[in-house]
């Protein structure tokens, strides 16, 4: 029997680059949540998102700059391993 997370199914970098372009600078940014929830306990990095676990707990207070600016982080991080 195999347990799977959904890990394996997590976007890569090309995901989080498109969709930051349809966000553009206006209007309300959205989570990058993509209901993969799985937080790497060595690095605080979620599995689906990419987003630290500051970031996650941080974005309802966040104002859009500052989440246009964790959206601008996604491309770069590498998924955890």
């Amino acid at each position: 029997m195999t347990i799977r997370d959904g890990i394996e199914h997590a976007p890569g970098s090309e995901f989080f680059a498109a969709r930051l372009a349809e966000i553009g600078d206006a209007g309300l940014v959205p989570s990058p949540c993509v209901n993969i929830c799985k937080i790497d306990p060595y690095t605080s990095v979620c599995h689906g998102c990419r987003r630290t676990l500051d970031e996650i707990a941080a974005w309802s207070s966040l104002g859009d700059a500052d989440k246009r600016w964790v959206w601008q982080q996604l491309p770069g991080r590498e998924p955890p391993v």
